[in-house]
């Protein structure tokens, strides 16, 4: 069964799915709802989530992630983004290789386009070989910037935030 609860954030409100396995997904620009008393791992997950987006914490490794129903291109390519350190970028074509998929660029796009938990999977660490790329979180590639300079990484042609 899966559950949610609302949280507020730098980044505005964000919905918390999980399940027994651990955290199934991110929304963010939610309208808050009535939630569900979290789990102590659910508990944690959120305040480390609010503290990060606020620019502290210590960091986001080692939460509890329900990744079922992923294709296993998309498992591969979650795993390639868990293992990249804060402050790290990778090519779209840099995360088709080390997924085992070289060539696949563009199935990697489709793959963090798609990615439900996003800043615990740190698709905005994915970028163009010339460029910021897209990002499909709400405030896009504007979201993507404020992500990357929390970590202090700002690219050629990316939208300065504050």
């Amino acid at each position: 069964m899966e559950r949610f609860l609302d949280l507020p954030t730098a980044l505005g409100p964000c919905r918390i799915r999980w399940t027994s396995r651990g955290i199934r997904s991110l929304s963010f620009g939610v309208e808050p709802g009535p939630g569900d008393p979290p789990p102590p791992f659910v508990a944690e997950a959120a305040r480390r989530l609010a503290d990060h987006l606020a620019g502290a914490g210590d960091g986001l490794d080692g939460i509890p992630l329900d990744l079922e129903g992923l294709t296993p291109f998309q498992r591969r390519v979650a795993e390639v983004l868990l293992a990249t350190r804060p402050g790290q970028t990778l090519t779209y074509g840099a995360v088709a290789l080390m997924a085992g998929s070289p060539g696949a660029a563009r199935a990697v796009g489709r793959a963090v386009a798609s990615n439900r938990l996003p800043v615990l999977v740190p698709c905005h660490r994915v970028v163009a070989s010339d460029g910021p790329g897209g990002f499909s979180l709400f405030g896009s590639l504007e979201t993507k910037a404020r992500l990357l300079a929390l970590e202090g990484v700002r690219l050629p042609g990316m939208i300065e935030v504050p």
